[in-house]
């Protein structure tokens, strides 16, 4: 029964969805198959109509989001942010002031602490839920390694590597500040996600080298560090952006090592062997929409925010965590 009035709710829920680009359509998938209504709002009239044709059922607007909330009062109270970085924060004041009290922002949110701080100032006076889309807490295979994590009796230790692929990045798309802090725009996905998982740090040592070795991530490229979680669980990290790696989770218990390398795959070593072998997992939804997507939307349009970042965790994050980590 509460599967069907859940199922309910998200049909008869209506979604203010901001932004045409790349997020914008992985998110209407979800939204389409979830029985949602949509309205999209963009600024270009090209990416909308785009969007339209593959998408007719929905209601599209350009022009930007101030101009549509100027033209009716009949908008929906629930949107989806998916706008470009440098936008995010105040295309997210605009939606508060109107009165939009359940908000979805992409990651990261804003890239400084200022802007956090003052979305958060601005959420607690409207008194509006205001949380930042982490997808890949909610990857099924981040889902199986908690299950067999509490199977084993907790988590132990942790490592992870946040790497970029910096010869594969357009530097050509993107704002010189949303580069300068790429760890924050992007890295910040792997580090969210062992975070979640191990608790929020409460010391950490980093080291950071590698200074102007990228052009455009002049602060640094090599980063090293250990410390405790508040949960008390020692981890330990190794990234180097000139060399070769990639993004990856090895988490640790009494009877097993778990790998997420890739993120989207789960494998195992078990204790007295060498051998590491995949986990079958139940990733369907994860590949029919953009992993982890799904089952993130189906929990903001549930109201189940358990696994969502708040804008005042992700200052903290920022000013204490992801700073000392950078260098920035």
């Amino acid at each position: 029964m509460s599967f069907n009035i859940n199922c309910l709710i998200m049909k008869n829920q209506e979604v203010l969805l901001i932004g045409s680009g790349y997020m914008a359509e992985e998110y209407l998938k979800v939204l389409k198959e979830l029985g949602a209504i949509v309205t999209i709002v963009g600024r270009g009239v090209e990416k909308i109509t785009k969007l339209k044709e593959k998408y007719p059922e929905f209601n599209f607007y350009s022009g930007g989001l101030e101009r549509f909330l100027n033209s009716t009062d009949n908008y929906p109270k629930t949107a989806i942010n998916t706008v470009n970085i440098e936008f995010l924060q105040i295309i997210t004041e605009v939606l508060l002031k109107a009165n939009i009290n359940k908000i979805l922002i992409e990651k990261p949110g804003d890239l400084t602490v200022t802007g956090l701080i003052n979305l958060d100032k601005l959420a607690t006076e409207k008194k509006a839920k205001l949380h930042i889309a982490y997808n890949r807490r909610f990857y099924s295979s981040v889902n199986e390694l908690q299950e067999q994590t509490k199977l084993d009796g907790g988590i132990l230790s942790a490592h992870f590597e946040f790497t970029e692929w910096i010869h594969t990045i357009d530097t050509a798309l993107y704002e010189k500040e949303t580069l300068k802090r790429w760890i924050i725009a992007n890295s910040s996905h792997v580090i969210d996600t062992v975070f979640h998982l191990i608790g929020v740090p409460k010391s950490i040592n980093s080291i950071v080298s590698g200074g102007n070795a990228i052009p455009w991530h002049p602060s640094s490229s090599i980063f090293i560090g250990s410390g405790i979680s508040a949960k008390d669980i020692p981890f330990t990290y190794h990234t180097n952006w000139q060399a070769p790696g990639r993004w990856a989770i090895e988490v640790l218990t009494k009877k097993h090592r778990l790998y997420l390398k890739p993120m989207e795959t789960l494998q195992i070593q078990n204790i007295g062997s060498i051998e590491i072998n995949p986990v079958e997992i139940d990733n369907k939804l994860d590949v029919k929409f953009k992993p982890g997507l799904y089952l993130l939307v189906k929990a903001f349009l549930e109201s189940d925010y358990s696994k969502f970042v708040t804008i005042h965790e992700q200052k903290e994050m920022i000013e204490n965590i992801y700073k000392k980590i950078s260098g920035y």
